[in-house]
């Protein structure tokens, strides 16, 4: 067990606003920062980080918490280990986990596994047998130092050299399976390893740890690259290729350069370009532009130049639009990828086609007018109508208007005569969007009554107290406001900050959503006659509950014509009335 004083010292030295910014673009607003939420997909941003309550909520999905609780969310780790992280930060020693408690996390296992394999297939690259891949690399014109940089290795022909190795050294043939490093043999027993005669690149997530392998095939056999299957550890949606590598570099140069292939961004780092990632060959996902978001807002696809790329781009781009990030397009000629761009031409090339990259609604257009003879008056017609149904769809006034007087220049058309088609595409699917607006209900006064005052007591000490001396917790007719009103009340949070005392004891995540989005949503500096007011609501609310309860007991004892208990009850009800 880490000690109280030491979780303490620890939460009051760390600066949550500095560890959020590692995952999250937060821009400040008034007091608070705010940023797209990172637990789940939004638009417009509804996380805030409180710098002064050194606490942070989504009003979007009310997720919420301390600086604990959002490194233990974010990186799916253990309280113990977010507090050592963030002990480490700080140059404070802090008692790791106890061996006893690593052995039995399985995720802890399949790490140990993997970097065990990442170290074999270095050994291999670098040995005799490792010629092949060597061969390959020279090939490929990847020097020595960038493939150290990625750890490349190489994993040999035959059937289960790391099988043989990994049992060697004490890792059970269940656990190898289950990190997705052999395959059981058909029809007998034992495994065979999953990746044979191939240049490994091992897949690290953020905190650079050995999470998967991609293998590229060396003899020409199919799939060309061969990706882990997804583990307790890995799942391919999930993770970026050389996303740990880059991430400083993404976070300064305001952007992030994702390209298709291993190669493109081994061979892009190695030119100088160290703000380069790839999908890992999947189709990109939500999952994956929210980990990119949490360095850059901008992203630059520089995917193959060949028809698959530039649909995969154009695929790629709405997914990341989706998410309220800047994309733009890398269009290249002479070259299928950047890789093979790099090696012909040299970095300057690839620097200056990424300089070059094209907004994505401008690289829309003008693909969508290449489909099209715009000598032919019909097929111009036609392109004016995509085009501007292309545009209706676009939110931002002023960038439809800029991009609509692109378009009518490229047309050749009166920008006048576009917008007039802008508006005839937009108009019914405006029309649906306001009738199918929704407000939200407005909370009842209870309800914002009891929030008001759960919020004031977390500030003080002295507010605390004088609750106690009009309410208890029982008062609270909100299930989450009064499990935090029973800690509150019942036990002693005196000589600390009380919010972070309360989060610690609540067990309901719930519960600790409700107070983080009570503290950080309601204003503290309200006058005494509102503190009071509130207290009145629910006072009044609480009685109205007895009284209540009273009458239905008294209705069920005059019915059992209980005289004793009918005289009891409507003691109490005149005692409670007047």
């Amino acid at each position: 067990m880490i000690p109280k004083e030491t979780i303490e010292d620890i939460r009051n030295r760390s600066d949550i606003v500095a560890v959020v910014s590692e995952y999250v673009a937060l821009k400040k607003r008034g007091r608070n920062y705010l940023g797209l939420c990172p637990f789940h997909s939004e638009k417009t941003a509804s996380f805030t980080v409180s710098p002064e309550k050194q606490l942070f909520h989504c009003f979007g999905c009310g997720e919420g918490g301390n600086i604990f609780a959002f490194l233990m969310k974010i990186e799916d780790i253990g309280f113990a280990e977010a507090v050592a992280e963030l002990g480490g930060k700080l140059g404070l020693s802090v008692g790791k986990p106890s061996a006893a408690s690593i052995t039995s996390s399985e995720k802890d296992k399949l790490y140990s596994v993997m970097l065990l394999a990442a170290k074999f297939f270095r050994s291999n690259l670098e040995a005799e047998n490792g010629q092949p891949a060597r061969d390959y690399l020279e090939q490929r014109k990847i020097g020595a130092e960038a493939s150290k940089h990625f750890g490349l290795g190489y994993a040999s022909a035959n059937w289960d050299d790391l099988f043989k190795h990994l049992i060697g050294r004490g890792v059970s043939p269940e656990l190898i399976e289950r990190a997705g490093l052999t395959l059981p043999r058909e029809g007998k027993d034992g495994f065979y390893d999953r990746f044979r005669n191939r240049l490994m690149f091992p897949v690290l997530d953020v905190r650079g740890r050995v999470i998967a392998f991609s293998g590229r095939s060396l003899d020409n056999s199919e799939p060309k690259y061969l990706n882990s299957p997804d583990t307790p550890i890995y799942r391919k949606g999930d993770t970026i290729f050389g996303l740990n590598l880059a991430k400083d570099e993404i976070k300064k140069n305001k952007a992030v350069i994702l390209v298709e292939g291993n190669l493109d961004v081994v061979s892009s780092s190695q030119a100088g370009f160290a703000n380069v990632a790839a999908p890992l060959g999947t189709a990109l996902t939500i999952a994956q532009c929210k980990l990119m978001a949490r360095y850059t807002d901008t992203i630059v696809l520089a995917f193959d130049a060949d028809a698959a790329g530039v649909a995969a781009a154009e695929r790629s781009a709405e997914i990341i639009r989706s998410q309220a990030m800047k994309v733009k397009v890398v269009s290249f000629t002479g070259a299928k990828d950047p890789d093979e761009l790099i090696r012909n031409d040299g970095a300057v090339a690839f620097k200056a086609a990424t300089l070059q990259a094209l907004p994505y609604l401008e690289f829309k257009i003008r693909r969508l007018l290449k489909k099209f003879n715009l000598g032919e008056i019909e097929a111009r017609s036609q392109a004016l109508r995509e085009t501007a149904k292309l545009l209706a769809a676009e939110p931002d006034a002023y960038a439809q208007k800029e991009y609509a007087a692109l378009a009518a220049g490229l047309l050749k058309i009166e920008p006048e005569t576009l917008s007039a088609e802008i508006k005839r595409q937009g108009y019914y699917s405006r029309e649906s969007k306001d009738l199918r607006r929704v407000t939200e209900k407005p909370g009842s006064r209870l309800e914002a009554a009891e929030k008001k005052l759960i919020a004031l007591a977390a500030e003080t000490e002295g507010t605390l107290a004088a609750l106690k001396g009009e309410l208890s917790a029982e008062d609270f007719t909100g299930t989450e406001a009064r499990k935090i009103a029973a800690i509150m009340f019942a036990q002693d949070l005196a000589g600390g900050d009380i919010a972070h005392q309360v989060l610690e004891k609540l067990a309901d995540e719930a519960a600790r959503n409700y107070l983080t989005s009570a503290i950080l949503s309601e204003n503290l500096e309200m006058p005494a006659d509102l503190l009071r007011d509130c207290i009145a609501v629910v006072k009044s609310e609480s009685s109205k509950s007895r009284i209540a309860a009273l009458k239905t007991a008294l209705r069920e004892a005059e019915q059992g014509h209980d005289a004793e208990k009918s005289a009891e009850l409507i003691s109490a009800l005149k005692n409670e009335i007047y």
